[in-house]
C-alpha cells in the first residue's frame, strides 16, 4: 500500500477533519472459498489502488484490518477542504470495487460469489489521535464521536444500498456544487439523534458550469445518473484560444490528441519524472449508460494484466474533478490506419507489423482474452516504428464470450469483423486472426478486403465470398492469407500456428 506521508496532529489535542469509514460487504463470503493464498493476493491488489487514492487526496490511513480500513483527513496548506477530498477518495474507492468485482469473477469463473462491494461512510466533526505505546513500539488511534458515526454509515450503506453514505455535517462542510441522488436518516441506540445522510454522486468545483465529480452507481445494468462525468466540449487541443485543458493531480496535460467512441485522449507530461504519457479520459456518456462504464473499467482490467512489448502499456487508472480516467503508454507515431494512407504499405513492412502484432495476440490469448475489434485504428505505431496493439474497450475474457452464446449488438468494425461477429455467434481467440487477415490485405493494398455501399452488403461478403486477392508480388503470401480468413475458423490459425507459418516465408523476404 501507498505510504501516506500527510501530517496529522498532535496526540489528545481536538481536531475539527472528516473520516471515511470503508468496508468490505459479505467479506466471510471469500475467506470461505478462496485460499489463503489467493485472498491475500486479492487483497493486497485491491489495498494497494485504495492506498494510492488515499495518498493523492492527501488523506491519513488511521487503521486496516482484513475487510476495513478508517481514513481521515485533516486541513492540508494549499488543498482543498478536507471534507471534498474525502468525497473524492470515496469515489475512487467505489471504481476500485468495481474493478476487483470484474477481477474476481475473471480469476474465478462459475463459484458463485457474492458482488464484490464496499460500503463508505463519511462524517465530518471532532477527533482525537491517541497514542498507545508498548515498549519502544507506538501506534497512533483516531478516536471520537465522527470515527463512531462514520462507521455507522458504511455499515448501513448495504441496508440503503448506496455506494456511499455522506452525512448531513459532511455535506455542509464541502458547501456549495454537490448534487444528491437519495437521502434517509439513520438511528442507532447510542445516538443522542438520529443522523441525517444522503448519496452524493455530483461534487462541483464552484457554479453549474464548472467541473465535477461524479459519484457513479457501477452496477452494470442500472442507470449510473443524469449528469455527465466528462464533457469533452468543455477541453481544447491546449491553444491559447482554446477552452483549458482537463486537470489530473500529478499530471500536466498538453493537448488533445484523438477522440474515440467512448474516450478523448490528451498528450500528458508525468510531473514526478517528466515522461510523456496519453491520458484516456471517459466521456460524458459514461455516467448515463453503465455498459460504456463497465467496458471502460475492463480495458483497464484486462490490459493491466499484459505485459508485452506490443501491447498497449497501462500505468494507472483514477477519477478527478473531471472524470474517470486511464494513464496509458504514449505513442508518437500514430495509428496504423494514418501509416496505411491510400497506397499501402511496402511489403516488408507490413510483414514486420503483422508478426509484431501476431506475437502480442499469442500473450492476449494465452491469458484468455479475446480483442474482438483489431483494426488498423486499434494499431499504434512507436515513434521507431514498432506496432502496438491498443484499445481493449471490446475485449472479453473467453469464457464469457463462449457463456454469452449471441450478441446484442454487432461489435466490431464492419470492414475488419469476422464471420462469427457478423453472425453474432460465439467467438474464441480465432476472430481475432480473422480480423488481423484483414488488416494485413488493407496493408499490402491500401483498400479494405470488401466493401459495399450498405452494413448487408459487407457483412454477406464476410459470411460467403472468396478471401480477397493479393497482387501479384505478393501472391506468395495467399496461402497464409487463406488461412487467416478462413470462413469457418475451425480452419482457421491460432496465433501461435500462424507464428509456425510465418516462419516457412522468412526465406522469400
Amino acid at each position: 500500500m501507498a505510504n501516506v506521508m500527510t501530517a496529522v496532529p498532535d496526540c489528545n489535542v481536538p481536531t475539527h477533519a472528516t473520516v471515511v469509514s470503508i468496508i468490505i460487504r459479505d467479506f466471510i463470503h471469500l475467506t470461505e472459498r478462496v485460499s489463503a493464498t489467493n485472498l491475500a493476493s486479492l487483497m493486497a491488489s485491491y489495498y494497494e489502488k485504495v492506498g494510492a487514492q488515499v495518498e493523492q487526496q492527501q488523506g491519513v490511513l488511521t487503521s486496516i484490518s482484513n475487510h476495513g480500513m478508517l481514513v481521515t483527513f485533516f486541513d492540508v496548506d494549499g488543498a482543498d477542504h478536507h471534507a471534498r477530498r474525502a468525497l473524492r477518495c470515496a469515489l475512487a474507492v467505489a471504481l476500485i470495487a468495481y474493478q476487483t468485482r470484474f477481477l474476481i469473477r475473471q480469476s474465478f469463473p462459475g463459484h458463485g460469489f457474492e458482488r464484490f462491494a464496499v460500503g463508505v461512510g463519511i462524517h465530518t466533526g471532532e477527533l482525537v489521535f491517541a497514542e498507545f505505546s508498548h515498549q519502544t513500539d507506538g501506534q497512533r488511534i483516531v478516536c471520537g464521536h465522527a470515527v463512531s458515526i462514520a462507521s455507522l454509515l458504511s455499515v448501513k450503506s448495504k441496508e440503503l444500498d448506496w455506494n456511499v453514505v455522506c452525512s448531513a455535517q459532511t455535506l455542509a462542510a464541502v458547501g456549495s456544487g454537490i448534487l444528491t441522488r437519495r437521502r434517509a436518516t439513520l438511528g442507532a441506540d447510542w445516538l443522542k439523534e438520529p443522523v441525517q445522510v444522503a448519496e452524493v454522486f455530483v461534487v462541483r468545483d464552484g457554479g453549474a458550469g464548472d467541473r465535477m465529480d461524479a459519484t457513479l452507481k457501477l452496477d452494470r445494468g442500472s442507470r449510473s445518473g443524469i449528469y455527465k462525468a466528462f464533457d469533452p466540449a468543455m477541453f481544447g487541443d491546449g491553444s491559447e484560444d482554446g477552452p483549458v485543458l482537463p486537470t489530473v493531480p500529478g499530471y500536466r496535460c498538453l493537448k488533445a490528441v484523438g477522440r474515440g467512441g467512448m474516450s478523448s485522449v490528451f498528450l500528458a507530461e508525468r510531473l514526478s519524472d517528466k515522461a510523456l504519457v496519453a491520458l484516456k479520459f471517459a466521456d460524458s456518456s459514461v455516467s448515463e449508460d453503465s455498459d460504456v462504464l463497465y467496458r471502460f473499467v475492463e480495458e483497464y482490467g484486462l490490459l493491466e494484466q499484459v505485459r508485452h512489448p506490443h501491447v498497449l502499456q497501462i500505468y494507472d487508472q483514477g477519477v478527478t474533478d473531471d472524470a474517470l480516467f486511464i494513464v496509458m503508454e504514449y505513442l508518437p507515431g500514430g495509428t496504423l490506419k494514418q501509416r496505411i494512407g491510400k497506397q499501402g504499405m511496402a511489403g516488408k513492412e507490413a510483414w514486420r507489423v503483422l508478426r509484431e502484432i501476431a506475437h502480442a495476440l499469442v500473450e492476449v490469448h494465452k491469458r484468455g482474452i479475446i480483442h474482438r475489434d483489431i483494426k488498423p485504428e486499434n494499431i499504434m505505431l512507436r515513434e521507431d516504428g514498432s506496432a502496438v496493439l491498443g484499445d481493449f474497450g471490446v475485449a472479453r475474457r473467453m469464457h464469457e464470450v463462449r457463456m454469452g452464446g449471441h450478441l446484442d449488438a454487432i461489435i466490431a468494425t464492419p470492414y475488419f469483423m469476422s464471420p462469427e461477429q457478423a453472425l453474432g455467434v460465439a467467438e474464441d481467440d480465432r476472430t481475432d486472426i480473422y480480423s488481423m487477415g484483414a488488416v494485413f490485405y488493407n496493408m499490402l493494398t491500401g483498400r479494405k478486403p470488401y466493401t459495399g455501399d450498405t452494413l448487408e452488403g459487407i457483412v454477406q461478403q464476410h459470411l460467403r465470398a472468396e478471401t480477397p486477392k493479393l497482387q501479384a508480388e505478393y501472391g506468395h503470401w495467399q496461402p497464409l492469407l487463406d488461412a487467416m480468413m478462413a470462413k469457418n475458423k475451425s480452419q482457421r490459425h491460432s496465433a501461435k500456428q500462424l507464428m509456425a507459418h510465418m516462419e516457412t516465408f522468412q526465406a522469400l523476404l
